[in-house]
């Protein structure tokens, strides 16, 4: 997994864009800080390359996500790496479809599957962009139905995207969704809740079952909340949060 991240996602044309760096605060239903999200990117573009760390409420990372530029941005593949649970997971994007490669835990074994790719596919951070593709559409009161995948059942399922209406977030103009399965198959994807800014369309808040597992194996209902929009940073910094070592736990905290 390693050796495969290294040779996928190695940047190129370093210094061709700024790094832009924004951070999320995920909170459990009690308040409690669950994780931070640190999100990196080079260009302002949803096809741009970029990089997650997920840190734990003391700072150290334990979580990383690559992802390469992508001219498709919604449906694009990435590489996770999680040191506490030992989730992995590879999916790769190409002309023959989806390659999903995925381990649920450490002592799982991986499982790898090829899947066709659907029209108007959505892969993991790429909703965000599918959610801007259809801005108007949604905000005219349309829903949009899209094709998810589900990294860890190895397929595709519909989901509904629905605008509910405008909203005040920390006293910004913006516009709040709802995401739901299009057809009920069983506990695979509880609803979501997103609220995006309306002067530029990045996301605010998420509202719902996190990606990563937690300390008991579960995935924890969280709130993730982007109170600040990306800032430019320097090559330096970004060269160094990536090389920090993933931590196999993290600091259970109050606050």
């Amino acid at each position: 997994m390693r050796l495969a991240w290294l040779l996928l996602f190695t940047p190129c044309a370093v210094g061709a864009a700024p790094l832009l760096r924004s951070e999320g605060i995920a909170t459990l239903p009690g308040g409690a800080t669950a994780y931070r999200e640190v999100h990196w990117q080079r260009g302002a573009g949803d096809g741009s390359e970029r990089w997650v760390d997920y840190l734990c409420p003391a700072g150290q990372p334990f979580a990383r996500k690559q992802m390469p530029a992508a001219a498709r941005p919604q449906a694009r593949g990435y590489v996770l790496q999680d040191a506490r649970s030992g989730q992995a997971a590879r999916v790769l994007v190409d002309r023959d479809g989806v390659h999903v490669d995925w381990k649920e835990d450490s002592s799982a074994r991986s499982r790898a599957k090829q899947l066709p790719l659907p029209a108007d596919a959505v892969i993991d951070a790429g909703f965000d962009a599918a959610v801007r593709a259809h801005w108007q559409t949604l905000l005219g009161g349309t829903p949009v139905s899209l094709p998810f995948l589900v990294p860890g059942r190895q397929r595709f399922y519909p989901v509904q995207v629905q605008y509910r209406g405008p909203v005040r977030w920390q006293g910004l103009a913006a516009h709040a969704m709802d995401v739901r399965l299009d057809t009920w198959f069983g506990a695979v994807a509880p609803r979501l809740s997103l609220v995006y800014a309306d002067a530029d369309r990045r996301l605010l808040e998420f509202r719902g079952t996190s990606n990563l597992r937690d300390a008991r194996g579960d995935y924890p209902q969280v709130t993730v909340r982007f109170a600040a929009a990306a800032t430019e940073q320097p090559e330096q910094r970004w060269r160094m949060e990536q090389q920090r070592p993933l931590v196999a736990s993290c600091i259970v905290t109050a606050k």
